[in-house]
């Protein structure tokens, strides 16, 4: 056996394990909402689907790299030795090109956009004047009450506020400026993943995909419903899409394709709002800026891209102005710790559920101060906004450090019932047969008789909801909200934020293991979210909204040759 293949044989069992976890453990904590980690069954069962798992990703693998799926660079995208920067402009193929012998045209970049305008029209139509849910409600009533606060992003919040309050001033109607914003958010989303289709050529993917990359934009049922909802996750991952695909292009060296100012002024701007539309995107460009400064000798990147500091440092200097002087004169008020601290809380309130017998009454004193017995008495073991709204941030900032003993302290006793509470907590984001029902008991949400909370398929107040469309109405709700439609075993293959999750490891782990490092190194854009995310109060679609996005570029990676500009080292 060749020293590939033993690399190869490595990185499957590695991620055959990672796999045989999220399909074994998700089942147990989908089905009992508990995993039993002492139980020698569950081990058994692991490891056999480890070798299962092992064995059809080493012989997918082994497919890939012999060129059986391979996806076919475009003999216009050259290396940077080879000039590719120059030549990559140049949407005509050679006749005896593998992709002339299809014939497939290069789309227009405004057909691209009407396209999928044009595809996603039946979901706003279904729910004029669009999915007003989540937090839009409490964004508005920021602004019409004069009380922002940064526990929104701040730029949403105005945006969202002042469409709604300046059309109503207009038209006496918020169902108006709801409309208004569902349709900038349409044309500004649509603008972005066409955008993400020409970088695809870019970095070297063929057209074939890059219309499949259309076809999966206009069609996804999840993109759908979420081009017409007001969650300030849309557009926050559609600008997180360009900044991995900037990233990919940076890495791979092409310097021909930042001579121009204006990719410089996208690549910050794709920073910028990244750091900017939600609070953890702030921490996942800080910390890809480490990884770019670790990364830049290896990969040459001030070479390739001299004006990376330009691009990096531009957005840095207005990022610090909008939380600044422009903070100031919006009179934002901070925000709120209690989302960050939803796991501990979660984990401690388990114990206080299931096991209060053990923790001494100094400690449930201490539990009390900063979450009353009240809020702690409706543990929800997949949502953690019962305990969050009883949090006493004032009461934990004066002793900080003792409340962090606390948990400790009760987490030494119950080390499982930790793990189980963050597990369960987070399991609709790993495992891809997970129902995402994260307020399945929560009574704001309607009727729990087989009713999901896949999606937040209505308009809150103030705005009124407009059915124009019945039939796409149905369609639509069955999606969001019926659960045998959600539990079928096709639907996964549509709706699975764990099984698109699944996908972007599998391609993770492939690049990695080929050693083409400025493809993969990109991606930890998506694991830095995922992180970040699982920190939260419930798994909801929007948090990872990334892995549908990405998709098709996931994909389209593993095919890239990465050629001259590889680190083999």
């Amino acid at each position: 056996m060749t020293i590939t293949r033993i690399r190869k044989l490595i990185f499957s069992v590695l991620f055959g394990l990672i796999a045989a976890f999220c399909l074994v453990a998700g089942w147990y904590l989908d089905t009992l909402d508990y995993l039993d980690l002492l139980s020698l069954t569950f081990y058994k069962q692991l490891l056999l689907a480890a070798v299962v798992c092992t064995v059809v990703i080493y012989g997918l693998w082994e497919l890939m790299s012999s060129g059986g799926l391979r996806i076919r660079r475009d003999t216009t995208e050259q290396t940077p030795d080879e000039g590719a920067g120059s030549r990559a402009e140049n949407t005509q193929e050679p006749s005896g090109h593998v992709g002339a012998k299809h014939n497939i045209p290069q789309l227009p970049y405004a057909l691209n956009v009407g396209i999928m305008l044009l595809c996603w029209l039946p979901a706003l139509l279904s729910i004029f004047p669009g999915a007003f849910s989540y937090d839009a409600t409490n964004e508005w009533r920021m602004v019409a009450e004069g009380a922002v606060t940064s526990f929104h992003p701040v730029l949403h919040v105005l945006l969202v506020g002042y469409l709604l309050e300046g059309f109503y001033a207009l038209t006496g109607s918020y169902n108006v400026g709801i409309a208004v914003y569902s349709v900038l958010q349409m044309v500004i989303l649509a603008n972005l993943f066409a955008y993400s289709i020409s970088l695809l050529r870019q970095i070297g993917i063929r057209r074939g995909w890059q219309i499949f990359s259309l076809i999966f934009f206009s069609l996804s049922p999840v993109i759908q419903l979420f081009s017409i909802c007001t969650t300030k996750d849309v557009l926050f991952f559609g600008a997180m899409l360009i900044f991995i695909e900037y990233l990919v292009l940076l890495y791979r060296g092409n310097a021909d394709f930042w001579r121009k100012k204006s990719r410089l002024i996208g690549f910050g701007a794709s920073i910028f709002f990244t750091m900017v539309l939600r609070n953890n995107g702030f921490y996942i460009v800080l910390a890809m800026g480490l990884m770019l400064l670790l990364t830049a000798w290896k990969f040459k990147l001030k070479k390739r891209c001299p004006g990376i500091f330009f691009a990096v440092g531009g957005a840095v200097l207005v990022y610090l102005l909008y939380v600044g002087p422009f903070y100031s004169l919006m009179n934002v008020g901070g925000g709120s710790l209690a989302e960050m601290l939803s796991v501990p809380m979660q984990q401690m309130a388990r114990v206080y559920t299931y096991e209060r017998d053990s923790v001494s009454e100094e400690d449930l004193e201490l539990l009390y101060e900063i979450i009353p017995w009240e809020y702690l008495s409706v543990y929800e073991a997949t949502n953690a906004d019962n305990v969050k709204w009883g949090f006493e941030e004032e009461a934990f900032l004066e002793k900080p450090f003792v409340y962090l003993k606390l948990w400790l302290r009760i987490g030494l006793k119950h080390p499982l019932t930790y793990v189980n509470s963050f597990l369960i907590q987070t399991v609709d984001y790993w495992y891809p047969f997970a129902v995402v029902d994260g307020y399945r008991f929560d009574e704001d949400w309607g009727d729990w008789n087989g009713y999901s909370s896949y999606f937040a398929y209505r308009v809150d107040e103030p705005g009124e909801e407009i059915i124009l469309w019945p039939a796409a109405h149905e369609y639509y709700m069955k999606i969001s909200t019926d659960l045998t439609v959600q539990q079928h075993k096709w639907t996964a293959l549509f709706l699975s934020p764990g099984l698109y999750f699944m996908a972007f490891m599998f391609i993770f782990f492939y690049l990695w293991c080929c050693k083409k490092y400025s493809l993969m190194v990109p991606l930890f854009v998506v694991w830095l979210n995922f992180f970040t995310v699982l920190l939260g109060p419930v798994a909801l679609v929007r948090y990872v909204l990334i892995v549908f996005y990405g998709f098709p570029l996931f994909l389209g990676l593993a095919g890239v040759d990465c050629n001259k500009t590889e680190i083999t080292g």
